[in-house]
């Protein structure tokens, strides 16, 4: 989504989501110490009070430790693919007992080309991990460009699409056995897009791009279920850890029965590794995605493209939807790295290539990428921070990125 990929002009709500506590997360034996400042420690320091608070008159007493933290986060930005936006994030995080962090977001954007985002989204996790539900809901008003299928494609073949989307996955993961992390799960995924309309740089209607056809004019929709493995050994998605892991492996089977325009297949696979390096607290990442479709059946618009992913954060470095094909295939390595003693401000280096099918040609270039970024602490108890990131890819493409969160 837009509200993942910003060229940030101003961020309105830091202060207000700095304030927000949590329940300090579980801490496995190997991973490193949260962060002691987060940038309300900074702003008091910059700020201090005129009048202290009373210590309480009981020393006894203490205030609850919030296990739950409600932030809204308004911005005006600017993307490569919106232009100028206006967007309101509202961020839910809660921890149930002995639990992984759950963390559920609600977007509602605005921009420039026109468009209109409503999307919520996020992993809700049982009491002792018992389980996760997994959500990704969206409603879309979203003209855009779209470049071909295949890594080859060329930003000067830029073709303008407008349409509506409505998208509904709902997926439910059980634990396998009495502990570990390891899932077995399912679910129902729908989308249904209207009103497509695509014309190329001269204004006149096309029928098909790529020579592919399904989904590029009219409507069309894709409805199925899901069979999928996870196993999610990450104690907080939003800042992993030295020695945690993620593997995730889908089945989506869509269904003419279930509603879906024409009956295929979609196989996903999303695995990530996290290794110490350097200095205590450094992490190098590692990141392998891919999507798979059989045929030529899936409409244009649901088939693998860059930004595209369940959070939107593939292919930093490029406008959402820069490459697309049948097939895509991506991979990405991050070095992460402290700052500060405190951890209020880190930084990273990354890279990051991804090659799409065009089932005419086969497998296109790998595309690269690369760009560095900082980290700001927003809150230490829960070790959630804000990324920015400047990135370059092809073809002249480059633009400042933003993500509350690590970017995987």
């Amino acid at each position: 989504m837009l509200v993942k990929r910003l060229r940030i002009l101003a961020l309105l709500a830091l202060p207000t989501l700095a304030a927000q506590a949590q329940a300090p997360l579980p801490t496995p034996p190997d991973s490193v110490p949260h962060p002691t400042k987060d940038v309300g420690d900074l702003a008091r320091q910059l700020f201090p009070r005129r009048h202290p608070r009373p210590a309480a008159a009981d020393s006894t007493q203490r205030r609850k430790v919030k296990t739950h933290s409600l932030v809204p986060l308004p911005a005006v930005a600017y993307t490569l693919e919106a232009r100028f936006l206006a967007t309101l994030t509202t961020s839910y995080t809660f921890q149930r007992p002995q639990a992984n962090l759950s963390a559920l977001s609600a977007t509602l954007t605005y921009t420039q080309n026109q468009q209109l985002i409503l999307a919520f989204n996020g992993p809700l996790w049982t009491s002792h991990n018992r389980s996760l539900w997994l959500a990704d809901y969206r409603l879309l008003h979203y003209p855009q460009q779209t470049y071909g299928l295949g890594s080859n494609a060329s930003i000067h073949d830029a073709i303008a699409m407008d349409y509506n989307l409505l998208r509904i996955h709902q997926s439910y993961y059980h634990q396998v056995g009495k502990s570990g992390s390891l899932y077995i799960g399912g679910g129902y995924f729908f989308d249904s897009r209207w009103n497509i309309v695509s014309v190329d740089g001269d204004g006149r209607p096309v029928s098909q791009i790529s020579g592919y056809q399904p989904g590029v004019n009219g409507r069309s929709a894709s409805a199925g279920l899901v069979v999928s493995v996870l196993r999610d050994a990450r104690a907080n998605q939003l800042h992993p850890a030295a020695g945690e892991s993620y593997l995730f492996l889908a089945l989506r089977a869509n269904m003419q029965a279930l509603g879906s325009d024409a009956s295929y297949r979609l196989l996903q696979l999303d695995t990530r590794r996290y290794l110490a390096a350097g200095p205590r607290g450094n992490v190098l990442a590692f990141w392998l995605y891919g999507d798979f479709t059989t045929g030529q059946a899936a409409p244009y618009l649901d088939l693998p493209a860059t930004g595209w992913d369940t959070y939107s954060v593939t292919g930093r470095g490029y406008i959402q939807g820069r490459f697309r094909g049948t097939s895509l295939v991506y991979g990405e390595a991050e070095y992460r790295f402290n700052l500060t003693r405190s951890r209020v401000l880190g930084g990273v280096v990354f890279v990051n290539g991804e090659s799409a099918r065009n089932p005419s040609t086969g497998y296109g270039r790998v595309a690269p990428a690369a760009g560095t970024g900082l980290r700001i602490c927003l809150s230490k108890k829960a070790a959630t921070y804000l990324a920015v990131d400047y990135a370059w890819g092809i073809q002249g493409s480059q633009g400042v990125f933003f993500n509350l969160g690590d970017v995987f």
